[in-house]
């Protein structure tokens, strides 16, 4: 099974020195998560952009890491910044240090409890279980009573203090395959990266909410070409999709800052087009979901642009501008689903491929109109 496929732009633009990597997967594979939460502010970028993938993360890195991956907890640590208590929670706590306000809305939040010995431990490395722990109780998924379940990747054992928040992540699907985690085994932040970086896509909750009404797209000239080949977004976009066969080119594409909320996932559809899940060349699934339909009043200029999107026939090529690469994408196929239908928001092994999403038919929300797509090849600029 081929985990990733990443272009030489995108591996390049992780810079991980490869002599350390000897362990079960490749650096490509923890791509898609670096590129994805560094996208989102999640993680920084360092100078040179090493993110360490290999290095384990201790219990403060990793509350940091898995915190500043929801919207509302980053807003929290940032309040309890300027207003933190000169008591701490734990005994071995430096309310001066830097992980303080993550400690204390880790704790308001119901993530971290501490030790029986009254500590928090916070340079010590990070078990698999603890993060899942950890990630499950932020997600709102360590419910009591979770059906049991066990994978290869992470296997599970009931009864335990973890056994339930690992069931649900598993049930999830926010493991990588290939991973062979276990409860005991001090994780990577590469591995961390990964297991956040799945939550906050593969388990979206509301796309299926938002809702739209009626119109036309707005055409737009067929994308310039150089020698054959369809060139950069004209206006220098870094992230922009072009189908000529309809008449779109150069649409930005915007990752939501709060793709967990109606509102979230609607706000970037007044400028664009949304994003979610994978980016190209990260060997997964790819969303660029858009209205087809709005209010008679509303006359912006992308209230209609996946209108026509049925009207793209099997080869049909899209290209998307990303990362310094223009990616071709040829299409695979059409369908229609119900706007319940969760399958297409699930990982699987069939390779990367690119889904266009939008509700249908045009003026209705009862179903949604998938056009499905292939990678063909990938130029760098």
């Amino acid at each position: 099974m081929r985990l990733f496929s990443l272009s030489a732009a995108l591996v390049a633009a992780i810079v991980i020195s490869a002599t350390v990597f000897a362990a079960e997967l490749p650096y490509e594979a923890y791509a898609p998560a670096v590129i994805g939460l560094q996208n989102a502010g999640v993680i920084d970028k360092p100078v040179g952009n090493d993110v360490r993938v290999r290095d384990t993360v201790n219990r403060a890195e990793a509350l940091k890491i898995i915190l500043r991956s929801d919207t509302a907890a980053a807003q929290q640590v940032d309040r309890e910044k300027g207003n933190i208590s000169p008591i701490p929670l734990f005994t071995d706590i430096d309310q001066k240090a830097w992980y303080a306000p993550y400690v204390e809305t880790g704790f308001d939040r119901g993530l971290v409890k501490g030790y029986p010995d009254g500590t928090f431990k916070p340079g010590s490395p990070v078990t698999v279980a603890e993060a899942v722990v950890l990630v499950a109780r932020l997600y709102g998924e360590n419910a009591a009573g979770t059906a049991f379940r066990t994978s290869t990747d992470l296997p599970n054992k009931s009864g335990e203090w973890y056994s339930e928040s690992v069931s649900a992540i598993i049930a999830r699907n926010a493991i990588m395959k290939g991973s062979l985690l276990t409860a005991g085994k001090k994780m990577t932040r590469g591995e961390l990266f990964d297991l956040v970086y799945r939550m906050r896509t593969v388990t979206l909750k509301n796309l299926t909410a938002y809702s739209e009404s009626a119109a036309t797209v707005i055409p737009a000239p067929a994308p310039a070409s150089q020698n054959g080949n369809v060139s950069q977004s004209s206006t220098g976009k870094s992230f922009a999709m072009s189908i000529p066969s309809i008449g779109i080119t150069d649409l930005p594409i915007i990752h939501p800052a709060d793709p967990y909320t109606q509102k979230g996932v609607l706000a970037v559809l007044e400028d664009g087009v949304g994003h979610l899940m994978g980016y190209p060349g990260g060997g997964g699934k790819i969303m660029i979901y858009g209205h087809s339909s709005g209010w008679p009043w509303d006359l912006s200029q992308y209230t209609k642009i996946f209108r026509t999107i049925n009207k793209l026939t099997v080869g049909s090529s899209v290209y998307v501008t990303y990362n310094g690469a223009i990616h071709t994408y040829q299409v695979t196929e059409k369908k229609t689903v119900q706007a319940s239908d969760r399958t297409m928001f699930e990982s699987d092994d069939e390779g990367e491929m690119l889904i266009l999403y939008t509700c249908w038919p045009p003026d209705s929300i009862q179903q949604r109109y998938l056009v499905i797509a292939k990678p063909v090849t990938t130029v760098l600029k």
